[in-house]
């Protein structure tokens, strides 16, 4: 009885899923065949996000040397306004397991606070650099696993991101890890989902202006709270809003896309 079932669940699914013998996913013909649909295998999407940071700077160096005397650990510190539209493509090759690649370009305000030893009255000035922007080429690659049972699912994304801050001579690297857990509601096409994010930049920061090298070090928290929504619509297409809030990080992500 059992492989009756069986047979008769594949059969429909081979009727029903437009995707029945389609080479990507490898393997995603075992999955249809027991009645689970399987999103397209390729998907193009806009990405927006918006971030705050507050990043605390010491370790201050001037072509190599310190400047600790001068400028104090722990009396610097920035607050990172950005803005990031790209252009986000992915694709799974597994079932379970996908890819994914972006590059975009981001726009960031910066407003900073440097403390200065004031060395005649013994005590930290405090000089305000407010409202400097910069703007950013942004890529990234990426993988995701991602596993679903009833109505439950959940994922972890894992992204190398490279920026290139044009102007300053600046490079900076970052990991970003993003669990989350999902749940589908009904047939509506709207998923609710919560997680977190990790955020690990590169903690060095390095620059040149003019024939002057500099480098100073960031920190800031690496975990944020992740909330959100995500919808798939007909003919394919698909939306996401998520929003993160942190001890040193707020921010929201907008993304649209389609499948194919």
């Amino acid at each position: 009885m059992a492989l009756a079932n069986e047979s008769a669940v594949s059969s429909h699914s081979k009727v029903n899923d437009e995707d029945f013998g389609r080479t990507l996913p490898f393997f995603g013909d075992r999955i249809r065949s027991v009645g689970i649909r399987l999103p397209k295998p390729i998907g193009i999407s806009l990405f927006t996000h918006q971030q705050e940071d507050l990043m605390n700077l010491s370790d201050f160096k001037v072509d190599g040397e310190s400047v600790g005397d001068l400028l104090p650990d722990g009396a610097s510190q920035t607050v990172n306004t950005t803005s990031i539209i790209a252009v986000r493509g992915d694709v799974w090759l597994l079932p379970f397991w996908g890819f994914n690649a972006m590059i975009g370009k981001a726009i960031t305000t910066s407003d900073i606070s440097i403390g200065v030893n004031d060395l005649l009255n013994d005590n930290i000035a405090k000089l305000e650099l407010n409202g400097m922007a910069t703007t950013s080429t942004i890529t990234s690659i990426g993988t995701t696993l991602a596993y679903g049972h009833k109505q439950f699912f959940t994922t972890i994304d894992a992204q190398y991101v490279s920026t290139a801050v044009s102007g300053v001579g600046v490079d900076l690297d970052a990991l970003v890890v993003t669990p989350l857990v999902g749940f589908n509601i009904g047939d509506s096409g709207w998923k609710v989902v919560v997680g977190g994010q990790y955020q690990d930049y590169q903690r060095q920061l390095k620059g040149q202006l003019a024939d002057i090298r500099f480098s100073a070090k960031q920190t800031s928290s690496r975990w944020s709270t992740m909330v959100g929504m995500q919808k798939e619509f007909s003919d394919n297409w698909e939306a996401s809003l998520m929003a993160q809030s942190g001890k040193t990080r707020e921010g929201v992500t907008f993304m649209l896309g389609k499948r194919f």
